[in-house]
């Protein structure tokens, strides 16, 4: 058990230190170079076995940037990604968000990994900064170590080592069976407007389908307790006290990053001008199967304009052609189809999390009991 351990501040049985950046307006410090440097995003829960940036010696040499050695553990200190651990199999440089511990005859490198990334948690909560969380080196160094013997060392990282694999396979094959289904679903939507029957006609959107911005609310005109939903350009952004649409409503986002995405307004909900309304213009065509054809059956990015803010408008989603089955009853016969597969593809995402959240619950209590002196 852990009383017998021998506890000691990482400071005071490593050393350690932290890379620099090289000025970036300095040309020489960076076009040409070989040396491998390393930003914190590159450092990642595993082995980092290579570099995407790369600088001179003179850059190495007129920064605080430095030369740390294979198998050093790396700790991303800033960020998004502060708490992040990985082990250096090769020579090279990082930049000041990197905090490295240096290898030495007192432990194996593993080791020194598992046990920091069962600290991950404790270090990022003593970040200070809201928007860029810093884990001070100074934090790192004063983080209490076991100091066991090599062979105790070896033991625990040849149990986490086998133990981790074999998460990392079951982690992988629920990820490939997720992708598999959602493939399947794509697949066949695909292949019901690639290859469809008789009774189909081809028309434009414009003559299909009434489209429409409605007015917009502002986040400040939301009503925390209000009683109806309110829609924006990717689903649900609040609540309030009205509703301008009695019944759901087709919606595609017209604006920003997710430009042509696709989504089910409630009935009885306020609809924003950040997305544009479809709907029918008369029974001829089912909103459900006019659903499942902009999943896809129409190609939408002939609508999308603009580069740095992307956008569709009513003029450029109307010459879109819309392919479907004259029989409405045919339209409602696929879409619920379509339905009945969409929802076995979400099933299968929510198991997929699952197992996922429960494959990194049991990765925690691994690195807990490994350092508890229960493994």
């Amino acid at each position: 058990m852990t009383k017998r351990w021998k506890w000691q501040p990482l400071g005071e049985v490593c050393k350690t230190g932290s890379g620099g950046t090289p000025l970036k307006d300095r040309k020489e410090y960076y076009e040409g170079g070989r040396i491998p440097w390393l930003m914190s995003g590159e450092v990642s829960q595993g082995e980092v076995t290579q570099a995407t940036k790369f600088i001179t010696q003179v850059g190495l040499d007129n920064s605080a940037a430095k030369i740390f050695p294979e198998n050093t553990v790396l700790v991303a200190m800033y960020g998004a990604t502060a708490g992040q651990v990985g082990i250096l199999r090769f020579k090279s440089a990082t930049n000041q968000a990197v905090c490295g511990i240096f290898p030495n005859d007192a432990f194996v490198p593993e080791f020194l990994f598992y046990f920091l990334l069962s600290k991950k948690e404790d270090l990022v909560a003593q970040a200070t900064g809201n928007a860029q969380p810093n884990i001070s080196q100074v934090k790192i160094r004063n983080t209490e170590v076991p100091v066991l013997s090599l062979a105790e060392q070896q033991r625990i990282v040849g149990v986490l080592d086998e133990a981790f694999a074999g998460l990392a396979t079951a982690q992988a094959n629920a990820a490939h069976n997720l992708q598999n289904a959602r493939a399947l679903f794509e697949s066949h939507l695909h292949s019901v407007f690639t290859h469809r029957g008789k009774g189909w006609v081809e028309k434009t959107l414009g003559e299909t389908c009434e489209m429409y911005q409605p007015k917009t609310i502002s986040t400040k005109d939301l009503v925390p307790n209000g009683p109806y939903h309110v829609f924006g350009a990717n689903g649900i952004i609040g609540r309030y006290d009205k509703f301008n649409h009695e019944e759901s409503q087709l919606l595609i986002t017209c604006r920003g990053a997710t430009c042509g995405a696709v989504n089910i307004s409630e009935p009885k909900s306020w609809v924003t001008g950040n997305a544009m309304v479809v709907r029918p213009l008369n029974e001829s065509l089912n909103l459900s199967f006019l659903e499942y054809a902009f999943r896809g059956g129409i190609d939408i990015s002939n609508a999308i304009t603009g580069a740095a803010q992307p956008q569709i408008t009513r003029t450029n989603l109307s010459p879109l052609m819309i392919c479907f089955p004259q029989s409405v009853t045919e339209q409602k016969r696929l879409a619920t189809t379509f339905r009945a597969l969409a929802a076995e593809t979400q099933r299968l995402t929510r198991l997929t999390e699952q197992k996922q959240a429960a494959l990194a619950a049991l990765k925690k209590s691994l690195l807990h009991q490994a350092f508890t002196g229960q493994l």
